[in-house]
């Protein structure tokens, strides 16, 4: 299976996660249209807001400390710059990371990381909001 990877533009450095989301929030934009009434009395009008930003919101499981330091790593990248998103499925986007949450959690046995992590795991969500659609569904619509 193909892997979702982490891209800094500044330095072509590039992440392929050990383990890809599991799930995945939905994805797409909104806009809020408000009615008020004119000094005419003729009825509303209708008021349009700017669109939503297009955020990605994912969530999964951590096995290995050595990906949640890459992790937290390109978190703190996205303080100062964006970085680039290529998911599993071929899409691509600039993102901001704005968001990172992990939680840790007991097991009685981690396998794969029985050196670094051997009796915890971490479930996490992050947020990234798309600055740029670079390639995917999504690249007919103004972020």
């Amino acid at each position: 299976m193909a892997r979702n990877e982490f891209e800094n533009p500044s330095n072509a450095k590039k992440y392929s996660w050990q383990v890809n989301h599991s799930t995945e929030d939905d994805v797409g934009k909104a806009r809020t249209v408000e009615s008020s009434a004119n000094t005419a009395n003729t009825g509303l009008n209708p008021q349009q807001a700017d669109d939503q930003p297009l955020l990605l919101k994912y969530a999964g499981t951590i096995f290995h400390k050595a990906q949640l330091e890459e992790m937290i790593g390109w978190f703190n990248l996205c303080a100062t710059q964006t970085i680039y998103f290529h998911d599993f499925a071929g899409e691509s986007y600039e993102v901001l990371i704005t968001s990172f949450k992990p939680v840790r959690h007991r097991t009685i046995h981690n396998p794969k990381d029985f050196a670094n992590a051997p009796l915890w795991f971490w479930k996490y969500t992050i947020e990234m909001r798309v600055v740029r659609v670079i390639d995917g569904v999504w690249d007919s619509v103004v972020v």
